[in-house]
């Protein structure tokens, strides 16, 4: 079968692959649509390279239909359109025993720590597949994973009626925070990032207020939009952070920002260590938790996004062909500007 593979760093190719055969308990399923998302990036510019062994098949964000059964998978049929949950624990570690299965000593990764989507078939334990409903089109539907992942920081998050919360980072995880943020009790949301254009978005996902570093101190405009008193929540989605003259790291400017008795929720997963002075955080008796992949929240994405209370058709940005994959990622990369989600269009692989 065909697939997309990461062979070297930043070097990407379409390959014939051994084809492969679902079973007891999985199910195999053709894509219709495979996202490329911020953690995908990483991978390509070989950020990863101590998870992801050469030659690999990325893509965990997917909508696509069931090809071929195994043995005992429930009530799958062949042709189902569905999605799936790519976060796969062992199930007998102490905490997945304590449900805490996004924390699995033994997790894997759909896409990072076994083969992904990018490919004309992809075989997950039918336990992960889900359902997709009518009113969701594939193509909208490969948001559900990140959506997931932003019901599950919100949950963290603990946000409550009258809030004020800000999200540092309008990338793709800071864009579908907001998102799903709009049916919480919030009552002030301020979107910060040092694009203008991505902070456009924000604003018609329901960011009450945009400030980009590089014109506005955001320290000052929050303090400003509260009386001085400060945000309520912060959630730093920054990811890899761009150094902003005369403005502190991401998440010194969260601790800033931050009422006395708030809460930081910590996603973004750049690289770079960043100095941090805990004296304010323990005058302030702040908290910081952190949030990470799902832990079983994408029935409630899913039904968010079949309601119509979600809007990927605002953060989708690009459709491409598997065979532009590798132009996909360097869009990213180097035209975050006007490129925020991507979206690999499989058709001519599955037939759909």
């Amino acid at each position: 079968m065909k697939a997309v593979r990461l062979s070297s760093r930043k070097t990407i190719a379409v390959q014939e692959v051994k084809p492969v055969q679902p079973g007891p308990g999985e199910v195999a399923i053709a894509p219709d649509y495979v996202g490329l998302c911020g953690t995908d990036l990483h991978v390509f510019l070989g950020q990863f390279e101590e998870r992801v062994p050469y030659p690999a098949i990325m893509g965990h964000e997917f909508s696509g239909r069931i090809a071929e059964l195994g043995q005992d998978v429930g009530d799958f049929k062949i042709g189902d359109r569905v999605v799936v949950d790519p976060v796969f624990p062992c199930g007998e570690c102490p905490l997945c025993k304590a449900g805490r299965f996004n924390n699995c000593l033994d997790l894997e990764v759909l896409g990072i720590d076994c083969a992904g989507a990018l490919a004309e078939r992809v075989v997950v334990d039918a336990a992960n597949v889900l359902h997709l409903p009518g009113s969701i089109k594939p193509k909208h539907a490969i948001m559900a994973e990140l959506y997931s992942v932003a019901v599950h920081s919100l949950r963290i998050t603990s946000i409550e009626t009258g809030d004020v919360v800000v999200v540092l980072g309008a990338g793709r995880l800071g864009l579908s925070l907001l998102d799903v943020m709009r049916h919480t009790g919030a009552v002030k949301v301020i979107a910060v990032d040092i694009l203008s254009s991505r902070l456009a978005v924000a604003g018609d996902l329901g960011a009450d207020f945009a400030v980009n570093p590089r014109n506005t101190d955001p320290v000052e405009k929050v303090m400003e939009l509260t009386d001085g008193l400060g945000a309520d929540k912060v959630i730093e989605a920054v990811g890899q952070a761009k150094q902003v003259a005369g403005r502190k790291p991401p998440m010194a400017t969260a601790l800033d920002m931050l009422r006395p008795g708030g809460q930081i929720t910590a996603m973004g997963q750049g690289d770079a260590e960043e100095p941090f002075c805990w004296r304010p955080l323990v005058l302030k008796e702040a908290s910081i938790v952190s949030s990470r992949l799902n832990l079983g929240d994408m029935p409630r994405a899913i039904s968010l996004m079949a309601a119509e209370r979600l809007t990927p058709q605002k953060i989708i940005t690009h459709t491409i062909t598997p065979d532009q994959v590798q132009h996909g990622f360097e869009m990213m990369h180097d035209h975050p500007d006007n490129v925020i989600k991507v979206v690999v269009d499989m058709s001519e692989w599955s037939g759909s």
